[in-house]
């Protein structure tokens, strides 16, 4: 509503409380003492009206039982005398109108009328109200049965009408009275309020401005109030306050220059960090990136801040599904290294690590990844292992030197002899065979050499094992049969992919197989198990060939070391050299006559 103020003030509302409490008082009041006065006043008239009714009643008895009408009559205008009596009417026996005052006239005659029938019928006291037609006045009809003492038989009626006019009068008098006495204690009241809410809102006032005052910066309010009330308390609260702030002021400025201080050297810090820092939340936006991390992972320029990292990278990034794992799995991933293209054709190998920061309440709220460029580690290790591979070749030389020194023995003495038996068939049909023979010979076993000396020249691609395990049983299963031997793989749980190069995957699982059909030479069982690890899968090689003394197991991947008649003792050299490029590992477990078990593992995300 328009015309309704906004805002009322307190003292307003107190005066207006106030004089609503008085008024409700002094009506509550006025209604019950006018209530209790106008019961009084017409229980007193009841009470005469009673008396007059019952005195004429009981000096009417031997008139009525004698008819002695002319008695009756006098008696009637005797007491119709009385102050307020209006009239006095005697009814006998037979319901007739023995005497009336004022009325002679009706005297034998009936009184058809409803307060009269009532009067009649009641064996007992009966009170009407009713219009006195004559006089206009209200009036009160009290009617007494006349009964003969020692008999039950009504011998007639008293009916004495008594005028209310003056009772009204009082009642009316009482509440002019009262309504007089409330509007003075009213107007009293709320003089009286309009006082006591100066009093009390002139220091409540003070309190407000002071309180809007500081309110709008000013802190410099005090408050000096002497009322030795509540708001005195209220004041000395205010003031008590107000240096509360000032003081937490002066800390919170301190504290505030302590804290930009300090974001300020933890941004030289991270800004100057060789590794790469990034913060997410729990709905997987970016938070936080360093600038290193925005260098290594080409985010510069780019609006990563509340992005997702989804949006950052394409799906099959291995940058992306190292986080989704860790996200989705809620563990931290360690050590983690993924190869990542940096779009401008280069590869660059980094190793990741991820922890959840937690809240005061030890409750998740984000992951912090730490990423580690090792790209040039990467390189100085393969340097190291083509200068170990190389200062190997020392030691290779003398098993080079054993394996070929047979097959150009053989070539030797054919050449030695041609000059003298070039004319004979058989000679020179031998020669062709032989001599081509040991020269491939010769060249497989350098081309195996060079292949395990040079650095690698690997695919690597998103890999399931299950397709190379499936392309390695299609290779061997019929050949394992026909040596006897019962070929089985075993797949436990669903296979994660890895990062790898299937072709040369598949030619270490091949050399493995092989390994262990040349140990079961009467035939036997090999079991292939392969499940998934944490961080990676595991696989298993387990035959019931003749097993390895501890010798053997101690060279077993020594390139030209083997314990068979035939073969370079290459294979098992260059299978240990795939897993590790793999970043995998490879170990073996063998006793003699118990066979062989080959464990490889590899990791799920590997560049």
């Amino acid at each position: 509503m328009s015309w309704f103020p906004r805002k009322i003030s307190l003292k307003t509302r107190f005066m207006v409380a106030t004089g609503a409490v008085v008024f409700a008082l002094m009506v509550i009041i006025i209604v019950l003492v006018g209530h209790r006065s106008s019961r009084s006043i017409k229980q007193e008239v009841e009470v005469r009206g009673f008396a007059v009714a019952h005195s004429i009643a009981a000096v009417s008895t031997q008139a009525l039982v004698t008819y002695n009408y002319i008695t009756l009559e006098q008696h009637a205008e005797q007491a119709s005398q009385g102050a307020d009596i209006v009239y006095v009417i005697i009814l006998d026996k037979e319901k007739k109108v023995a005497a009336f005052s004022g009325h002679s006239g009706w005297q034998g005659k009936y009184l058809d009328d409803a307060v009269n029938r009532k009067a009649l019928a009641a064996n007992t006291a009966v009170i009407q109200s009713v219009l006195w037609e004559e006089t206009a006045e209200r009036v009160m009809d009290i009617a007494v049965p006349v009964f003969i003492p020692g008999s039950e038989m009504k011998w007639g009626t008293v009916r004495v009408g008594l005028s209310l006019e003056r009772m009204y009068w009082q009642i009316r008098r009482t509440q002019l009275v009262l309504v007089g006495i409330g509007t003075v204690a009213l107007i009293l009241g709320l003089v009286g309020a309009q006082v006591m809410a100066g009093r009390i809102t002139k220091p409540l006032g003070q309190v407000v401005e002071a309180t809007i005052a500081a309110a709008g910066g000013d802190l410099g309010q005090q408050l000096d109030i002497h009322t030795r009330d509540e708001v005195e308390d209220l004041a000395n609260s205010f003031n008590t306050m107000i240096n509360e702030i000032l003081s937490q002021r002066g800390q919170l400025e301190q504290r505030l220059d302590e804290i930009l201080e300090l974001k300020s050297y933890n941004d030289m810090i991270l800004a100057s960090m060789t590794n790469g820092l990034i913060t997410l939340d729990l709905e997987e936006r970016v938070v936080s990136v360093n600038g290193t991390a925005e260098s290594i992972l080409g985010l510069e320029g780019r609006h990563w801040q509340g992005t997702s990292f989804r949006n950052l990278w394409p799906e099959d990034n291995p940058f992306v599904r190292m986080l989704e794992k860790c996200l989705h799995g809620q563990t931290p991933c360690r050590n983690q290294e993924i190869s990542l293209d940096t779009g401008e054709g280069e590869q660059r190998t980094l190793m990741i690590n991820t922890s959840f920061l937690e809240d005061g309440r030890e409750e998740k709220m984000g992951v912090l990844v730490v990423i580690n460029d090792i790209t040039e580690l990467k390189v100085l290790e393969a340097r190291m292992r083509q200068s170990d591979r190389l200062a190997a070749l020392g030691t290779l030389s003398a098993g080079l030197a054993h394996e070929i020194r047979n097959p150009l023995s053989a070539i030797k003495t054919f050449v030695q002899l041609l000059p003298r038996k070039l004319s004979n068939p058989a000679f020179f049909d031998k020669f062709q065979i032989t001599v081509p023979r040991e020269l491939n010979r010769i060249n497989d076993l350098i081309e195996d050499l060079l292949e395990l000396a040079r650095p690698p020249k690997l695919k690597f691609k998103m890999t399931t094992l299950g397709d190379c395990l499936t392309q390695v049983a299609d290779l061997y299963r019929d050949k394992l049969e026909e040596a006897g031997i019962t070929f089985e793989i075993r797949e436990e749980g669903v296979l994660p992919e890895i990062w790898g190069d299937q072709e040369h995957l598949v030619r270490a699982f091949s050399n493995l197989i092989m390994n262990a059909q040349q140990a079961m030479v009467d035939g036997g069982t090999l079991i292939i198990e392969v499940g998934a690890l944490e961080g990676g899968v595991v696989l298993q090689f387990k035959d019931t060939g003749v097993g390895m003394d501890q010798t053997t197991k101690d060279n077993i991947f020594d390139p030209f070391f083997t314990t068979k008649d035939s073969g370079t003792g290459l294979g098992l050299a260059m299978t240990h050299k795939i897993i590790e490029e793999h970043g995998g590992d490879i170990q073996v477990e063998s006793s003699v006559g118990q066979g062989t078990t080959f464990t490889l593992t590899l990791p799920d995300v590997q560049g």
